[in-house]
């Protein structure tokens, strides 16, 4: 099951732009697209964050949880990346500065920033921390 619909392009992606992109009848460039975006957002997410949760796919006929903000940086990512391999000196600009803006927010929350994503947490439940607080120092060494 895949995280994104075919659905989830209509709000970035005209129909007819779709099949000039992607002719194949099962998608077969855009879901491989759609992994690369999803394992780009994986290695600057996932020290913090549990991604595992953040890309549940929505089962059929249930509510729809996913953050829609990662929907669109996976949508935007994706095509882009469509984009540069089938046409890369013709990438719209609109596609090339919402990658950009995909990465810049990506990098900040690599850096520390803030973001309404389920965290990481231990086997206990705990949020996992990417901040490790440790001694050189032995227990009961009084030498500095």
């Amino acid at each position: 099951m895949r995280f994104l619909t075919d659905e989830d392009y209509s709000v970035q992606l005209r129909a007819e732009i779709s099949k000039i992109i992607d002719p194949t009848a099962d998608k077969v460039k855009l879901v491989r697209a759609e992994g690369m975006a999803i394992a780009q957002i994986r290695n600057h997410l996932s020290g913090r964050y549990d991604c595992d949760k953040v890309f549940t796919p929505v089962p059929d006929g249930e509510e729809d949880t996913r953050d829609q903000y990662i929907v669109m940086l996976v949508i935007d990512l994706a095509l882009y990346h469509l984009w540069s391999k089938e046409a890369a000196n013709n990438i719209p600009k609109h596609r090339e500065l919402r990658y950009n803006d995909a990465l810049k927010w990506l990098q900040d929350v690599q850096g520390g920033e803030a973001a309404n994503l389920p965290d990481l947490t231990d086997e206990a439940g705990e949020a996992v921390s990417d901040i490790r607080i440790y001694s050189l120092r032995a227990q009961g060494d009084n030498q500095y």
